[in-house]
C-alpha cells in the first residue's frame, strides 16, 4: 500500500483512468475526494454563521473566529474562516451563496480555480510570453554603482548593453534595467540620474534583442522617460506608491511587475507589524492591482511579486515561499526575486558571491510552489534550473502533459529522450 501524493489530481485521473475508469468518471471523483482549505478573512458574522452551517450541511468543516482584521477594512465583529472539504463540498457551497447573495458568491470558484499552476500569457507592449507553458526567467542588469552584489560592474553603459546581450544568449526572456539601487547602504539619486543612467541601456537594448526590456523603478518620470525609448515594462518595487505611476503605465500600453512592500527603499521602519503575513501582501498586492486596472493597465499586463526582504523578517520570508499558492488566488503570474539576497546568506552564512546554490534551491523550490517568473543575476545557471523544475512539476501544455521533443521539433516519447 502506498499513499498517492494528495497536490496532483492530474496524476490520479491518469492512474484512475489506467484502472479502466472513464475520464469523465475519473475527473467526477477527484473532485469528490481531492481535499482543500480555504480561507477567508473579516466576514460579517451573519455571512459567516451562514457558510458555517451551510458547509456544515455538505460534510465539510469549517472553523470560525474573530478576525485579525477587526477594525483595520472589517466590521468589529468580523470573523475569520478556515474551510476543509472536497471540490464538490466547495462546489455546492458556492452555489448556495450564489443563489443567497452576500459578497462572497465569486470567493469560492476564484480561490478553486487559483489551485491550477499556469497563469497564461504576460503581455508588454508588443511582447507575450506564455506562462502557462514554462517558466520566465528575467535577468538582472543594474546599471548602478552600489547595488548589493554586482554594484558598479555594468555601470559602463557599453559594458551593460555587452551583458544584456549575453542574457538573452544565455536563454533569458526579459531584461531588468535598474539604475537606483534599492541597497540600504546605496546613495539617492533623483530621476534626472536614474534616467541618465538606465535611458542609453534601455535604448540600445531595445533596439537590438526580441526580448522585452523592464526597468526597475519607482519613479514616473522615469518610467514615462523609458517607455518612450522602447521599455515595455516596469518593475516597480513600492506598488505603484507614484500617484502618477499607473496612469503612465496604462497610457504606453506597457506591462508592470506590482511589488508589495512594507515602508519604503532604503528606509525601512525599525519595527513592522503583520496581521497575517500572507493576508497583508494579498491585501495589498489587490488593492494595488485594482489601482492599475482602474488607470487603464490590462489585466494580461499585470504580475505581481510578494516583496522578499522588503520589510519581511527571515521567517517572514521563507513562510512566503511555502505559501506561494496563496498567491494564486489574485490571479496574476507571480515573480520571485530573491536572487543572492542577504536572507540566503543570513541562511548559509555566506556573502553575496557564495549564494548560488541558495539562489537555486530557492528558486527551484519556488517553481514548484507555483511561481511563474524568477528575477536572477546568474541567467544561463538559472534558466538550466527553471527548465528542470518544469519537467519535475510535469508543467502541462493545453491540459495535456509536457511535450518532449527534439532539437528539431518532433515529438518524441520520454524513453527516447533518456541516456
Amino acid at each position: 500500500m502506498r499513499v498517492l501524493n494528495p497536490f496532483n489530481g492530474k496524476q490520479t485521473i491518469t492512474d484512475l483512468i489506467a484502472l479502466g475508469v472513464s475520464r469523465r468518471e475519473a475527473e467526477l471523483n477527484v473532485r469528490r475526494g481531492s481535499g482543500r482549505t480555504l480561507r477567508f478573512d473579516g466576514v460579517p458574522p451573519v455571512l459567516a454563521q451562514g457558510i458555517v452551517a451551510e458547509f456544515g450541511r455538505v460534510g465539510g468543516v469549517a472553523n470560525a473566529g474573530p478576525s485579525a482584521y477587526r477594525g483595520h477594512g472589517a466590521p468589529d465583529d468580523a470573523l475569520d474562516l478556515i474551510l476543509l472539504g472536497t471540490v464538490i463540498q466547495f462546489e455546492m457551497l458556492a452555489g448556495a451563496l450564489a443563489a443567497t447573495g452576500g459578497g462572497l458568491e465569486g470567493a469560492v470558484p476564484q480561490a478553486l480555480a487559483s489551485t491550477k499552476w499556469g497563469a497564461g500569457v504576460l503581455r508588454m507592449g508588443p511582447h507575450a510570453i506564455d506562462l502557462g507553458r514554462r517558466v520566465g526567467v528575467m535577468g538582472i542588469l543594474n546599471v548602478t554603482p552600489d547595488s548589493f552584489f554586482d554594484g558598479g560592474r555594468y555601470f559602463d553603459p557599453d559594458r551593460a548593453v555587452e551583458r544584456g546581450l549575453a542574457m538573452v544568449q544565455e536563454g533569458a526572456d526579459i531584461i531588468d534595467v535598474g539604475g537606483d539601487s534599492a541597497n540600504g547602504e546605496a546613495a539617492a539619486i533623483d530621476a534626472a540620474e536614474e534616467i541618465r543612467r538606465v535611458g542609453p541601456v534601455v535604448k540600445a537594448l531595445a533596439r537590438q534583442v526580441a526580448v522585452p526590456i523592464a526597468v526597475d523603478t519607482h519613479r514616473a518620470e522615469t518610467a514615462a522617460a523609458v517607455l518612450d525609448l522602447g521599455a515595455t515594462l516596469i518593475n516597480d518595487i513600492t506598488g505603484l506608491s507614484d500617484p502618477e505611476m499607473a496612469s503612465v503605465i496604462g497610457r504606453g500600453d506597457a506591462g508592470v511587475c506590482v511589488m508589495h512592500i512594507l515602508g519604503v527603499p532604503k528606509s525601512f521602519p525599525a519595527k513592522w507589524h503583520y496581521r497575517t503575513v500572507l493576508g497583508d501582501i494579498i491585501r495589498f498586492l489587490e488593492t494595488r492591482t485594482d489601482l492599475a486596472i482602474s488607470a487603464g493597465v490590462r489585466r494580461d499586463r499585470i504580475c505581481i511579486d510578494p516583496g522578499i526582504e522588503f520589510g519581511k523578517l527571515i521567517g517572514q520570508d521563507l513562510d512566503i515561499f511555502r505559501r506561494i499558492p496563496e498567491l494564486h488566488v489574485l490571479g496574476f503570474p507571480i515573480l520571485i526575486a530573491a536572487s543572492r539576497k542577504t536572507m540566503i546568506g543570513n541562511v548559509l552564512g555566506l556573502a553575496s558571491k557564495e549564494r548560488l546554490e541558495g539562489t537555486a534551491a530557492v528558486n527551484a523550490f519556488s517553481i514548484a510552489r507555483g511561481a511563474h517568473i524568477i528575477r536572477v543575476h546568474d541567467v544561463q545557471s538559472m534558466v538550466r534550473i527553471a527548465r528542470m523544475s518544469e519537467a519535475l512539476v510535469g508543467l502541462t501544455i493545453d491540459g495535456t502533459p509536457m511535450e518532449w521533443c527534439r532539437s528539431d521539433g518532433k515529438i518524441v516519447d520520454v524513453e527516447d529522450t533518456l541516456g
